[in-house]
């Protein structure tokens, strides 16, 4: 296969520090950059705030438009 017994030595290494952390509980950081994709529960909380950014915006419109005598 073109590997040395180094390589080979150092990937069941690598893997059993792995393993062995996973069993005690310490599970490895995701490294890189976060996905974009949001979780579902995220999105509706997105949405959530969204709506409620928008009911405020337009009540302060309401609430100018009123003072300013156009509506």
């Amino acid at each position: 296969m073109g590997l040395s017994k180094v390589q080979i030595k150092n990937w069941i290494n690598r893997y059993n520090r792995k393993q062995a952390k996973q069993e005690a509980g310490i599970f490895p950081k995701p490294k890189g950059r976060p996905r974009k994709v949001a979780e579902p529960g995220d999105i509706i909380a997105e949405q959530a705030y969204e709506i409620q950014r928008l009911k405020m915006e337009n009540e302060l419109l309401r609430d100018f438009l009123r003072s300013t005598g156009r509506k």
